[in-house]
């Protein structure tokens, strides 16, 4: 059996020991690669960084800071590895990979040119993802930032809108003063879908009060969205007559202290399924959740916890490519 994977970021896509041989071995004289080593002197401390435990959603963001410095210094090594790892590990056959560009270009340079170094960062993950031989396919999302101000913002859409490859776009990053109001988002999101873009957005992942209404009817899903299942069902009819599909990652959840049990998420899986809300199961950041982060762990920690019943793999599986924004192997349904 297969499955298809819609909430992937490339930072959190690479295992630490393939990280690890990058530093010490690939480009071992690197910037990044020496001042890595120094920080982090043997595998061991390096990995801990990875599975140690975290305070809290911020804390686990963290980690994506250091990948994204490491990865703008080669983003094909970096995205050969993370798609042909999905295919061969994972038996992974449709991937949605997410990135965000601006961030993968040398962080010392004035903003205008990390602006023009965006399209060639996009188009090098877009080829290495493409040729890396294995049977997978992938469709990428660029991520727009909470802490970019809207003109950087805008510049992520206009970059997806002149990349066919690019399916949608999407909102990630922990908020941060000076970033867009939500009235900036909505009109942002207006604007992807005038430009013909498909939309997500990192949305109610860890805090019950991240909830915002005015971007439904811009979105056609959201990135985990479970504290409006917990705390705001009243908003499921919305989105079940939007057609709108929840990306949840489990693990994530854990890890983040979001919650204490998997077994928390059951009413999310039940007041979504007697609404008509959709639910695409996804792995979100492997490199942070050990063996069980593969996507067919997350399967196994649902039905071990009891959220789900082992006969329903097939239909959540499919509830993936259905809700696709690429174009997935296997028909939908």
């Amino acid at each position: 059996m297969n499955f298809p994977d819609l909430h992937r970021h490339l930072g959190g896509a690479t295992h630490p020991r393939i990280l690890w041989g990058y530093i010490t071995k690939h480009a071992a004289q690197s910037a990044e690669s020496v001042r890595l080593r120094e920080r982090f002197p043997t595998y061991e401390a390096f990995a801990r960084e990875f599975n140690r435990p975290f305070r809290d959603l911020a804390d686990y963001l963290t980690v994506h800071h250091l990948v994204e410095a490491l990865q703008a210094e080669d983003v094909p090594y970096f995205t050969v590895r993370a798609v042909r790892g999905a295919s061969v590990f994972e038996s992974m056959d449709y991937l949605e990979l997410r990135f965000n560009p601006y961030k993968r270009t040398p962080a010392g340079l004035p903003q205008a040119e990390r602006l023009a170094l965006m399209e060639d960062v996009a188009r090098q993950v877009i080829r290495a993802s493409l040729a890396t031989g294995f049977p997978i396919r992938t469709a990428f999302i660029l991520c727009m930032d909470r802490g970019f101000t809207p003109e950087l913002n805008r510049a992520v859409i206009d970059l997806a809108a002149r990349l066919p490859e690019v399916a949608a776009v999407d909102l990630a990053g922990p908020y941060q003063p000076g970033g867009p109001t939500i009235d900036e988002w909505r009109d942002l999101y207006a604007e992807a879908k005038a430009r013909g873009l498909r939309t997500t957005a990192h949305m109610a992942e860890s805090d019950p009060e991240d909830v915002h209404p005015v971007l439904f009817p811009h979105l056609d899903r959201i990135g985990h969205g479970i504290q409006i299942a917990l705390h705001h069902p009243h908003h499921l009819e919305e989105l079940a007559a939007r057609n709108i599909c929840l990306e949840v990652c489990p693990t994530t959840y854990l890890r983040t202290n979001t919650v204490e049990d998997l077994a928390e998420l059951s009413p999310v899986f039940d007041r979504c399924r007697s609404a008509g809300v959709a639910i695409s199961i996804a792995t979100d950041n492997p490199a942070l959740h050990g063996d069980s982060g593969r996507i067919v762990g997350q399967y196994e920690v649902l039905v071990r916890a009891e959220v789900i019943h082992f006969d329903e793999i097939l239909h959540y599986a499919a509830q993936g490519y259905r809700y696709a924004f690429g174009s997935p192997p296997i028909p939908a349904g």
